[in-house]
């Protein structure tokens, strides 16, 4: 069962009381025993840090539409193999001399 804190219209009392979830009892105060008491709203007492908290963070790159980094190595790879293949600026390519 939640704890709830109430307070004391009459005599400025803060305390604590538990009670099921959706009851509507509001419990007599034990200093004076009025019943003239309110609910005081508090802070939720969990607090979210860090990562895991949101869909996306769970879901590993293939889900998420990214690709897997050895997909990005092997592009990387032949990317590399594509520009190694060109000849350096200012030099003649001796295959098309041949022909």
């Amino acid at each position: 069962m939640p704890t709830y804190d109430f307070q004391c219209a009459g005599c400025s009392h803060t305390f604590e009381f538990n009670r099921p979830f959706g009851s509507r009892k509001i419990p007599p105060c034990p200093r004076c025993g009025s019943t003239d008491v309110r609910k005081l709203i508090a802070p939720p007492a969990i607090h979210f840090k860090g990562k895991g908290f949101y869909k996306t963070d769970s879901q590993n790159p293939v889900q998420r539409g990214g690709k897997k980094k050895e997909e990005k190595k092997e592009e990387k790879k032949e990317e590399k193999k594509e520009v190694k293949e060109q000849p350096p600026k200012g030099q003649k390519d001796s295959k098309k001399d041949e022909k």
